[in-house]
């Protein structure tokens, strides 16, 4: 079903403590647009923002996940060079978002994650996909380039060698592969997804958040070995002075699950 002209670009709705946010354009594919890219954008700080957010889902309405730019608002050829500034940054800032917010992000997608679509998807922690979804980076056949800071995350995701033969050669990819390849979290069948993404975003509305923000910003570092080794004794003894710890340590004493409350 085709969304109204004048229906939210992105929907929002809470699971207990999993903030839902679903990309709305079901007649375009979820093509992205400045207006989807804002309000994603929104939604997501707000979520980060929310302590009783503990993590996000991201999916898309319809038969896509998204299939990337609106190729026909592009051809039509009225942007002006601010408006197309405008656009690319706005993308650039939604991937940063995804990729340093506190809170944890799986991405559920299905159909197609074709260019920024991809992008949407990588930039999640964690990405369950359905097993015949397709997905690519099309950017260099069309003579365009990636954006979402791709060109540093999929090696670190994937190895140069498969980066390389992804964004040169721009060939679609299944669900199935991207997780023989280890770019998802798991490959499931399309009528399986929600439930196993939603079943991944509950377990990590369970973990303790701050340690889980240090666990995200630890790992999207590029830091040196040495480095390493005197940042993570400053974390574990931040997270030491916190009633989490506290919690987690009295739980497992005690044989029980922890309540964590983010302080």
């Amino acid at each position: 079903m085709n969304a109204p002209t004048d229906a939210p670009t992105v929907l929002v709705s809470r699971r207990g403590q999993v903030a839902v946010l679903t990309l709305n354009r079901p007649d375009r594919l979820n093509a992205v647009s400045e207006q989807l890219y804002r309000a994603l954008l929104d939604a997501l700080v707000t979520a980060d923002d929310d302590p009783q957010v503990r993590c996000v889902l991201l999916t898309g309405a319809g038969r896509a996940f998204c299939v990337g730019a609106d190729l026909k608002a592009h051809a039509a050829g009225t942007r002006t060079r601010a408006e197309r500034e405008n656009y690319v940054l706005l993308g650039q800032e939604v991937c940063r978002q995804l990729q340093t917010m506190s809170t944890p992000v799986v991405a559920a997608v299905h159909g197609y994650a074709l260019g920024a679509g991809a992008e949407l998807a990588v930039s999640a922690d964690f990405l369950v996909i359905a097993d015949d979804a397709r997905m690519g980076f099309p950017e260099v056949s069309i003579g365009t380039f990636v954006g979402g800071g791709v060109t540093h995350r999929l090696p670190r995701l994937l190895g140069l060698r498969r980066a390389t033969d992804l964004l040169i050669l721009g060939e679609r990819f299944t669900g199935a592969e991207a997780f023989d390849w280890g770019l998802a979290h798991a490959a499931v069948p399309a009528d399986d997804l929600l439930d196993a993404a939603a079943a991944l975003a509950d377990s990590l509305s369970t973990k303790a958040p701050l340690a889980l923000a240090r666990m995200k910003a630890a790992l999207r570092r590029d830091d040196p070995l040495h480095i390493a080794l005197d940042s993570e004794p400053r974390d574990l003894l931040a997270l030491m002075e916190t009633e989490d710890w506290a919690e987690g340590v009295a739980a497992f004493a005690e044989r029980r699950d922890p309540v964590f409350r983010g302080r």
